[in-house]
């Protein structure tokens, strides 16, 4: 019984150290391997991976010292949203925000320019912003940082956006762009002279 026992464990066991593989490849150059046998296939016999064990069982994490520092390094200063070519259609007004990270001491100010004016008073705390009753066209918007001294610590790339509205004279009617005119062939689309 002890004899059958073992026969019973090793027979089991053999599917743990080596598998049998079939690699074949077919009439478009593919090669495939799979456990299930193939006609073109050829058998491949594979042994288990070697394995290493851990000499300790358990892996402890380093007391814990002091808190993390906040990362100080270069100044972060970039306009999220609206993105560069962004085209707002039949928008009453425009959100957006900014990201400023390690811009400088509490002197520091950031200025938020639309088209070359100060909208610097409509940035809330969080970044964020919104501009309404904005006339139709290309805008560009621009972010700067300056230290208390003037000197500029941080600067944007600038973001161009644009508003596209229905048109004032026929407001019921879609703003669609024109269909292009293709010359037409003689002869086509034309009724034959009866």
């Amino acid at each position: 019984m002890r004899r059958l026992s073992l026969v019973i464990l090793l027979v089991a066991s053999a599917g743990a150290w080596s598998a049998t593989v079939y690699k074949w490849v077919d009439d478009n150059g593919v090669v495939h391997f799979s456990d299930q046998p193939n006609p073109k296939a050829e058998k491949l016999t594979i042994r288990g991976a070697q394995t290493y064990g851990s000499k300790d069982s358990a892996v402890t994490a380093p007391p814990p010292t002091a808190p993390p520092v906040a990362p100080t390094g270069t100044p972060v200063c970039v306009i999220d949203t609206p993105s560069a070519g962004q085209v707002f259609l039949d928008a009453e007004s425009v959100s957006g925000h900014v990201t400023l990270a390690n811009v400088g001491n509490e002197g520091a100010r950031a200025a938020l320019r639309l088209d070359g004016l100060d909208i610097s008073a409509l940035l809330g705390p969080s970044g964020s912003f919104a501009l309404s009753q904005v006339e139709r066209g290309e805008h560009t918007l621009t972010l700067q940082v300056t230290d208390a001294q003037g000197a500029v610590t941080c600067q944007a790339s600038a973001v161009t956006f644009s508003l596209r509205q229905r048109s004032a004279v026929a407001p019921g009617v879609p703003a669609a762009p024109a269909a292009p005119t293709v010359p037409m062939a003689p002869g086509v689309g034309r009724r034959p002279n009866s």
